[in-house]
């Protein structure tokens, strides 16, 4: 069974993260994909988002920490990430920074087949 979440069509090249239930809903878990740190976000209401480990603002691998929340923008409910180091808020499906214009989040896309969380990185 493959569920979509946050996927990006264009994606060639998808990475296994881990397992779905490795992920607790309402908490972020950091993994090594690559290379690369990614900050894996499972909500409670099922959505999962994959962002970089790495707050724009700073450079510190942190983001899997960070305070998870949404806000209602323009009448819809949109996830958001605030950074543990400065509380900037970040779009999770876009990465924008909704309090600071010159800074955004990496955002990844992903995706869960037969259990397994799988991040786009291509």
């Amino acid at each position: 069974m493959t569920v979509l979440i946050n996927e990006d069509v264009s994606v060639t090249t998808w990475a296994q993260a881990c397992w779905l239930d490795d992920l607790k809903p309402g908490w972020g878990e950091a993994a090594w994909i690559n290379g690369q740190q990614i900050a894996l976000l499972r909500f409670a209401d099922g959505s999962l988002f994959a962002v970089t480990q790495k707050c724009p603002r700073t450079g510190a691998n942190v983001m899997a920490r960070g305070i998870m929340g949404s806000r209602n923008i323009n009448g819809e409910l949109v996830h958001t990430i605030a950074s543990p180091l400065h509380k900037e808020v970040y779009r999770l499906d876009t990465g924008e920074c909704l309090n600071a214009a010159d800074v955004d989040l990496l955002v990844y896309p992903v995706r869960v087949v037969d259990a397994r969380v799988l991040v786009g990185l291509e």
